[in-house]
């Protein structure tokens, strides 16, 4: 190997995805790669050009991609890249031609790959087929693995491995037919705690040590009788490859304490609680004990200091933000539902009534700078007081267990947000009819309400009558659009990150685009998901967006919680006025590269309103 070809390959591994690209693969590279000059202001490739027969590779400078025609609404999407950047990877994946056109905006030297070469690569290295297939994905793979590093913790010992690589024993299973007995005697000489009911490999169903109690000993079950008769058959399983992570939301979202485990269907093993969490310094079974049996606010505020930690772990394990919010919120859920069940013993509450909850939490996006937004559905207004009382007990209670009052009193414990359905339907036909700034405001909080307590029927009606409303009514939708346009992410991210003195809003100018363009296309087709996730992909099956798109959205979006997370999970005394905000100086150049993309993400979500809504 030249000389000149070591140092092209130690230049190259400066930077993402060729750190991690093979040795073999990187001598291919660095054999073929030319180095081209491009003066500032040179179109170094455009739309015109067709069918693209390079990709650039930038050594030096800076290139923008901008979109033809000039107007607001494409420039929005424009993409700003630096040294270490590859473009256009999109359009040579796909044999096409570019979109943006691409001028050097200073004077650029660029290492230049025939298209011919560039899939010959593709196919040589997974990791680089990988990163031009998703490379935010990638990215963000990248940027978890790197935190775990920094943390002390190791992949292979996190929530992150896959579920065949825990698994302790051989699966143990019977037949349908199998008696009662027979299975219990199995059971305790091998000393587990659950058997799966299985036919021809296929789980049928599951029969744990609980169920001895409660189906064979109380009742005094025939122990001669099928085991099919006794068993559970609604089976929660997961392929194996899944990480454990899946398993433990699994639990915590059935209030199971096993998981089947399967390859292609078919029975492998089964994880328990025990197995699972026995590789956590916080237990979730002790958490949702102490929920389960607590008595008193300070018991759940106990409990609620152990999600925290245990959202600490788990996020220092890299797992994602997607899993991470929903199982702290789920956790959260459980110690909010007792709360409520504890209040509601001591008052006299009359009628049908449905507690809610609004906002990030509604949308199963706590973070840990999350403070408490909740309304009540009530029978009537007669009992009113009644409910007042005990929405605010619950309020206070939810204050003590470190979940803030809300400063603008977006609580149940109002009279404003404490409402019989037919007053909630007015109010929101009111909304939806005249939607005006105050309107579009609550919009962005009750818009996002789901049942936490009570009778979830009510909340259900409410949605479906909302979604009625909003889908049909175009000028709301366009008023919506306008106001999801007011907070915008940084025109050009790449300034920033050369200065490394901008203070960076992750949430108002990164995350809020894509919770409002979310809740936008889930009110105007008909989406009855709240989280922003949710939301974005059911649009992507109605038609309304690209599916492409639309995974590019939820990855972005949820890289911008693992930021907003990490900010307020890891980095100690954070003001409160600064929770959500980072400078450049702050972040890695992995974290960079992608915040950068995640912003251009979120202003091509905007361009789409824009144009879809005509605002």
């Amino acid at each position: 190997m030249t000389s000149l070809h070591e140092a092209t390959i130690a230049a190259l591994k400066a930077y993402p995805p060729f750190d991690h690209v093979g040795a073999s693969s990187l001598r291919f590279l660095a054999a073929r790669l030319q180095l081209g000059y491009y003066p500032r202001a040179t179109a170094i490739v455009t739309p015109e050009g067709g069918v693209v027969q390079t990709m650039y590779i930038i050594k030096q400078g800076r290139v923008r991609g901008f979109a033809s025609g000039g107007s607001e609404a494409r420039a929005a999407a424009d993409v700003a890249l630096g040294a270490g950047e590859c473009f256009p990877l999109g359009a040579l994946a796909g044999r096409r031609a570019v979109v943006y056109t691409y001028r050097a905006e200073e004077d650029c030297f660029c290492w230049e790959l025939t298209a011919d070469d560039f899939h010959k690569l593709v196919q040589r290295s997974p990791r680089f087929s990988a990163f031009c297939r998703g490379h935010v994905a990638a990215l963000l793979e990248r940027s978890q693995r790197a935190l775990c590093a920094d943390a002390g913790e190791t992949m292979a010992g996190g929530m992150l491995r896959p579920l065949r690589e825990v698994l302790s024993r051989a699966p143990v299973s019977c037949a349908p037919d199998t008696p009662v007995r027979e299975a219990l005697k199995t059971m305790h000489d091998l000393r587990i705690g659950s058997m799966v009911v299985a036919e021809d490999g296929v789980p049928k169903g599951i029969f744990t040590v609980l169920d001895v109690l409660d189906r064979v000993a109380l009742p005094r079950a025939d122990v001669s009788a099928p085991i099919s008769s006794l068993m559970s058959g609604s089976v929660v399983a997961l392929e194996e490859e899944a990480p454990v992570v899946e398993a433990a939301l699994a639990m915590v979202h059935h209030h199971i304490r096993h998981v089947v485990i399967t390859r292609d269907g078919r029975l492998t093993g089964v994880i328990s609680e025990r197995d699972l969490f026995g590789m956590q310094r916080i237990s979730l079974r002790r958490i949702v004990e102490r929920v389960r049996i607590a008595q008193v606010v300070p018991q759940l505020a106990e409990a609620a200091a152990g999600v925290r930690s245990l959202a600490h772990s788990l996020l220092a394990q890299g797992v994602a933000a997607e899993q991470l919010t929903q199982m702290a919120s789920a956790l959260n859920d459980g110690i909010a539902q007792r709360v409520v069940a504890l209040a509601s013993q001591k008052h006299a509450l009359r009628g049908e009534w449905c507690w809610l909850a609004l906002g990030s939490e509604g949308r199963l996006e706590q973070t840990l700078a999350t403070d408490q937004d909740n309304a009540l559905i009530i029978a009537d207004g007669s009992s009113r007081q009644v409910f007042l009382a005990f929405a605010g007990e619950v309020n206070e209670a939810l204050a003590a267990c470190g979940f803030p009052l809300c400063k603008g009193e977006i609580m149940a414990r109002n009279p404003k947000w404490c409402l019989s359905l037919e007053e909630w339907r007015a109010l929101f036909s009111g909304w939806i009819r005249n939607p005006q700034p105050e309107a579009l405001l609550n919009a962005s909080i009750f818009f996002d309400f789901r049942a936490l307590a009570g009778e979830a029927r009510l909340a259900g009606e409410l949605r479906s009558f909302v979604l009625r409303a909003a889908s049909g009514n175009k000028a709301f939708q366009r008023a919506m659009a306008a106001s999801a346009l007011q907070s915008r992410p940084p025109e050009d991210p790449l300034l920033p990150f050369l200065s490394q003195a901008e203070t960076l809003d992750l949430k108002g100018n990164g995350a809020r685009a894509f919770v409002d363009g979310a809740r936008l296309l889930a009110l105007a087709h008909g989406l009855a998901a709240t989280s922003t996730a949710a939301r974005l992909r059911g649009a992507a099956k109605a038609g309304a967006l690209p599916q492409a798109e639309a995974a590019a959205f939820v990855d972005a979006f949820h890289f911008i919680q693992m930021l907003r997370l990490r900010r307020q999970y890891l980095e100690a005394k954070v003001a409160p006025a600064t929770e959500n905000q980072v400078t450049a100086a702050r972040l890695n150049a992995i974290d960079q590269r992608i915040l950068k993309e995640a912003f251009r993400q979120a202003r091509i979500l905007q361009q789409r309103l824009q144009m879809d809504y005509a605002v």
